[in-house]
């Protein structure tokens, strides 16, 4: 920040923008995992992230990140940090031009040009929260159910006979169709997304998995890592909790070449004399 243009700018304004406390971003799957809304709305150069409880509509967590300098910048820190703890609709209340005379150094010198763009701004972003909130609030709680129907199926003693009961219930044509549905739902589609895609071989010992790899799955580093843990982590936690998911090797296709010698303990090769 230059000493001509901080010389525009309150002492308020010129500190929080050299540091902010609420610089961030939060990601849908930390809200997934926990239960809550997340609202990210976005207003020209900035974006504010909201983690929100569903059941009683408070803010426990602020992020917001932006390219538009000190003044959307001390906008938003100042309003992330009166948020916490407060409903959405209590948040929504906040103006712009209020978080503008917080920022003063004194209260009848403003603490910028009140005639910049950012306020107008940072008015329709507050308005862009509430209007966004209710289908968020109401995916949460679509998330927050399902994720504890699969904490019961899968955590508890009850919720696991339910489920060994129904899965024994099953004939194996039945529990492989039931988990090829669940694949095509929600994995092959980010398989195929990357060029891959994978093949049901068999199912074993009434719960372990058989699968190819296809396509650039087959030579995917991640394929035996990442990959594989969210293939079995979706089986486990939709269609049964007992599934182990075993990639075929790829040297089971391979036919020993009978012109090399086969290795045994009595006939070590030369060079190990």
């Amino acid at each position: 920040m230059s000493e001509e243009l901080c010389a525009n700018f309150s002492k308020k304004v010129q500190e929080i923008a050299k540091a902010p406390k609420y610089r961030g971003a939060i990601f849908q799957i930390e809200a997934d995992e926990k239960g809550l809304a997340l609202v990210d709305v976005k207003e020209a150069s900035l974006k504010v992230y909201l983690m929100i409880d569903p059941e009683c509509d408070k803010i426990l967590e602020t992020r917001f990140f932006t390219y538009g300098g000190p003044i959307f910048t001390a906008l938003a820190d100042t309003f992330c940090k009166k948020i916490q703890m407060v409903t959405v609709e209590e948040a929504c209340a906040i103006t712009a031009e209020s978080i503008e005379r917080e920022l003063r150094d004194t209260p009848d010198v403003p603490a910028f040009d009140a005639t910049v763009p950012e306020l107008k701004q940072m008015n329709t972003l507050i308005q862009r929260i509430l209007e966004a909130y209710p289908e968020k609030k109401a995916t949460a709680i679509l998330v927050r159910e399902k994720m504890e129907r699969i904490k019961y199926r899968t955590q508890t003693a009850e919720g696991r006979a339910e489920a060994d009961a129904e899965w024994n219930a099953l004939t194996k044509p039945q529990k492989i169709e039931k988990i090829e549905a669940w694949l095509h739902q929600s994995v092959r589609g980010m398989l195929q997304g990357d060029g891959g895609d994978l093949e049901v071989l068999d199912l074993t010992e009434d719960n372990r998995l058989k699968i190819r790899y296809q396509g650039a799955c087959a030579g995917c580093g991640s394929a035996m890592g990442g990959t594989l843990f969210y293939i079995e982590d979706e089986l486990k936690n939709n269609v049964y909790y007992n599934l182990i998911v075993e990639p075929e090797d790829p040297l089971d296709n391979i036919a020993p070449n009978p012109n090399l010698p086969g290795l045994d303990d009595n006939n070590p090769p030369a060079s190990l004399f």
